[in-house]
């Protein structure tokens, strides 16, 4: 059996990505023109309103880059996501 999965990635501009959480949005700005991705902390950065003073720890950080990750894997190849070490 699959685990079902409680995020939601869209794209609906060329220029970046929003991601669904429990309720949550946030934008993660990466270019879908360019031929390669790079993925860091640095791009998770906060929730839209009104969650916006939520922290977001080093956890759910790499939780939401994981599942960008797996997402931009069903874009391209694996060659073209490089991850940033932060």
């Amino acid at each position: 059996m699959q685990k079902e999965k409680k995020y939601k990635i869209e794209v609906p501009h060329f220029y970046c990505l929003e991601y669904f959480d429990e309720g949550k949005k946030m934008k993660v700005e990466m270019d879908f023109r360019e031929s390669y991705f790079v993925l860091s902390n640095k791009i998770i950065t906060k929730w839209e309103p009104p969650h916006d003073n939520e922290i977001i720890d080093e956890n759910k950080k790499k939780e939401i880059l994981k599942n960008i990750y797996e997402f931009l894997l069903t874009k391209t190849i694996p060659s073209n996501i490089k991850m940033e070490e932060n």
